[in-house]
């Protein structure tokens, strides 16, 4: 398969012959009698980038590294807005959602039973800006679901 012009991600068969589904299709492969022209049966299950409303928040999940990274480099700024130094910065869930950019909402353990919800905003990459702290919410405790704000 190969990319088509201007079109991305999106994917065009290179050859006209189809292709029994794959091992990925849910049902037993003695039941599935699909044939596609993609690597992909129609029945298995659409990737998460696909079930990700454009606008809407991703589900809640784990913090990363790449979570806690972006927690530290707005650390300061929050820091700063509190006038506060936190000795614990430590990012424990996070919920994304695509903009023009990327809108992260991350709950920060700051104390033993205290946390902080940030929302960072990560500019386009040609934007070429560094991530910014666009809002907070503190007084959180650990139960507390991270929502928009």
């Amino acid at each position: 398969m190969t990319a088509a012009p201007g079109l991305g991600a999106r994917l065009r068969p290179t050859t006209p012959a189809s292709v029994r589904c794959s091992g990925e299709c849910p049902l037993l492969p003695r039941d599935c009698r699909s044939r596609v022209t993609a690597a992909r049966c129609p029945h298995a299950p659409a990737p998460l980038a696909a079930k990700m409303m454009c606008g809407g928040t991703s589900a809640t999940q784990p913090a990363t590294a790449e979570t806690q990274a972006i927690a530290d480099k707005v650390k300061s700024q929050l820091e700063e807005k509190e006038n506060k130094k936190f000795p614990v910065f430590k990012a424990l869930e996070f919920k994304s959602q695509l903009v023009a950019g990327k809108n992260y909402f991350i709950k920060v353990q700051v104390d033993e039973d205290d946390f902080v919800h940030i929302r960072v905003f990560e500019s386009l990459p040609h934007e070429n800006k560094p991530v910014a702290l666009t809002s907070y919410q503190t007084n959180k405790g650990k139960h507390d679901e991270l929502t928009y704000f």
